[in-house]
């Protein structure tokens, strides 16, 4: 255990452990700062050097000497200098700054970097919520459209929190590898080049299957030599578990274990325009007219409903899906037409728990 010492976040005052990143002090006392390298089982990013080669089945990447730079999310001020959040180590006095204007545009500048190599249409479009993504609306092909970790990837999280720019670049197919395994199937197409599953393979397995080369700037993530076996992987499955997309998959468990909730439930932020369906979050809702739309796991829109009483229906709901939204309106009836309307045009049929007799007529 460490010295305490006292920091001050975006002017409140915080006993903290010396030595801990200042990302790390954050996110223990609930204070959200975007993130998509950093992992609480490994070590910063920033810093880790390049090996010469790396192979995505049996395509050899070569590149140049060089250092990881990290994701550049976590960018605070600290003192008035901007810093990563993920590396800095806390000292007593320090004062820290988690959002202001110059760090929102940084961030955002950063995240068109990311996204600009991996598929992001239905991050940006507004129908993405209730999207059973098997037809898109407007004609995206398959690989400009996300994947099916979709509503639980990092990276979606964090692109909601920051904000998406309007200049950033379309995604352009690359044609990247897509591998089988003994065990897993990678689709590097989807890599953003995080270092995590490096760093997890190395320093919690102990394994050296994973590395990265850096070649025109760009980070390039794959085996250390042609094969799973020939690099040595131990089949362990840390690397499904550490990625923050959907690059690594597991070919015979399709769940993931504690440490993915851990990061969901602890490093990311909510889903802006969603809410837990809980009783404690449904406490807060006014009993007033309005529309409510319910969602599952996948969040997938499974049920549309009007009500002279939002807290009172919704009470009595909780137990059909995941998350929730919901909106006043004096003239529910109507609203809830329009809804449940404009989701049979676009899919073709009801919500899961609509009765359709009862709904349409």
């Amino acid at each position: 255990m460490g010295n305490k010492v006292n920091i001050f976040i975006n002017g409140e005052r915080f006993e903290a452990e010396e030595g801990k990143t200042i990302l790390e002090v954050a996110l223990e006392n609930n204070i959200y700062i975007p993130n998509l390298c950093y992992h609480p089982n490994v070590s910063p990013g920033p810093g880790k050097k390049a090996i010469p080669e790396v192979y995505r089945g049996d395509v050899r990447y070569t590149g140049e000497e060089g250092e990881f730079q990290g994701c550049q999310l976590c960018i605070v001020s600290v003192n008035g200098n901007l810093v990563k959040a993920c590396e800095f180590p806390v000292r007593d006095g320090l004062k820290i700054e988690t959002d202001n204007e110059e760090i929102t545009n940084l961030r955002r500048k950063n995240l068109s970097k990311i996204l600009a190599n991996h598929p992001h249409v239905c991050i940006t479009c507004n129908y993405r919520e209730g999207c059973d993504r098997i037809q898109c609306t407007f004609g995206y092909p398959v690989e400009e459209r996300c994947c099916d970790l979709f509503p639980k990837c990092e990276l979606r999280h964090v692109a909601e929190y920051i904000g998406v720019p309007e200049d950033t670049p379309k995604y352009v197919f690359s044609n990247q590898p897509v591998v089988e395994e003994k065990l897993y199937r990678w689709d590097w197409n989807l890599c953003i080049g995080c270092m995590r599953c490096v760093r997890g393979c190395m320093e919690v397995r102990g394994a050296n299957a994973l590395g990265f080369v850096i070649s025109g700037g760009e980070i390039i993530v794959g085996r250390t030599a042609p094969t799973d076996k020939e690099s040595g992987c131990k089949y362990c499955g840390v690397c499904v578990e550490i990625c923050p997309t959907g690059v690594v998959r597991d070919l015979k468990v399709k769940t993931r274990n504690k440490w993915r909730d851990s990061i969901l439930s602890k490093s990311l932020p909510p889903l802006k325009m969603l809410t837990p369906l809980t009783q404690e979050n449904v406490s807060r809702v006014p009993s007033k007219p309005g529309v409510f739309r319910i969602y599952d796991e996948n969040m997938e829109l499974v049920y549309i409903k009007g009500t002279p009483d939002l807290k009172d229906e919704l009470i009595q709901e909780v137990e059909k899906g995941e998350y929730f939204d919901y909106e006043e309106y004096e003239m529910y009836t109507m609203r809830e037409s329009e809804l449940i309307q404009e989701f049979l045009q676009k899919h073709g049929r009801m919500p899961k728990y609509n009765d359709e007799l009862e709904d349409l007529f």
